[in-house]
């Protein structure tokens, strides 16, 4: 079992979730959470992302950070032997 304390966070009220805790369920930043109470307690349910949600996202920062580039500009044997250039 391990603690945590309700702090102030602007005009809202923020809790802080133990690293243990985080890593216990596979949490990291920028987790979505679904948040909802049931007999006086509060529930905090990771949400699901659906399969390849965010790639286009990804892939878009990824050229714009010139991350995108191929990475088969090497020769190799077959291109030398195979190919007529």
């Amino acid at each position: 079992m391990t603690h945590t304390t309700l702090k102030k966070w602007g005009n809202s009220l923020g809790l802080r979730i133990p690293k243990t805790v985080l890593a216990e369920n596979k949490l990291q930043e920028g987790t979505l959470f679904i948040v909802h109470s049931k007999d006086g307690k509060i529930i905090l349910e990771p949400q699901k992302r659906k399969v390849r949600e965010g790639w286009a996202e990804a892939a878009n920062q990824a050229h714009a950070n010139g991350d995108d580039k191929t990475m088969m500009d090497f020769p190799n044997e077959f291109d030398q032997e195979e190919w007529t250039w």
